[in-house]
């Protein structure tokens, strides 16, 4: 990361695996021959838009992480530290006007995803990535609610990096970024992004693996 690197993507790895339920985080289980986070690695650094890449990571995984040839720092001991600590060094390491976050179990990310949020970040504060409901939407002592007025938010996500730089607390109960920003914010919801699949849970390699094969087979380079 140089002094006048703008556009940043920052990578959280920091998750221990407890519902994956194996010693090894999920994020560095091997997925056809390398770590599922080699995926998103080279997803970022074929970025057009990219000027940098830093993995927040636990320090034993540091020296893994290095021979993709990213930037690395320490993560905290939940999610929003671990975006604290990232955000912190990149103010201290960089210029960053952009920023988007991806996470490590993600080995599906799209580079022209990547590119297109940073392009959206010239007219909006955030953007973030998110899905329709597609099943019915129920809750207890309600008997009809509508799905169209509800939908889930996922990574990637942009930032203009100063706000979210400036209202980010590590302490707060938003683990959701975009929650912690005033609601004034100028926010672009990307909606139905393919392959928003993360790995969770074991037999989530497996399906990986199946369209990983899929992909190859269908999906331009």
């Amino acid at each position: 990361m140089e002094g006048n690197d703008k556009n940043i993507i920052m990578i959280t790895c920091g998750g221990t695996g407890q519902r994956f339920g194996a010693d090894l985080p999920k994020q560095y289980q091997i997925l056809n021959g390398k770590p599922v986070v080699a995926y998103v690695i080279e997803a970022c650094k074929r970025s057009r838009r990219a000027d940098a890449v830093l993995a927040v990571a636990a320090p034993e995984y540091h020296d893994l992480l290095r021979r993709y040839g990213v930037d690395v720092t320490a993560g905290g001991e939940v999610l929003n530290q671990s975006k604290r600590n990232g955000f912190d060094h990149i103010r201290e390491h960089s210029s960053c006007e952009k920023l988007v976050v991806v996470e490590a179990v993600r080995p599906f990310l799209m580079e022209s995803v990547v590119d297109d949020i940073f392009d959206l970040l010239d007219e909006y504060e955030a953007v973030s990535c998110a899905k329709k409901m597609i099943d019915t939407i129920a809750k207890h002592g309600t008997w009809v609610l509508d799905r169209e007025q509800y939908y889930t938010m996922n990574p990637p996500q942009g930032f203009r990096f100063p706000l979210i730089d400036r209202y980010f607390r590590s302490d707060s109960v938003f683990t959701e970024s975009i929650q912690q920003l005033p609601e004034t914010t100028k926010v672009f919801l990307k909606f139905d992004v393919p392959y928003f699949e993360k790995i969770t849970y074991p037999e989530d390699l497996e399906k990986a693996q199946a369209l990983l094969e899929y992909r190859g087979k269908h999906v331009p380079d």
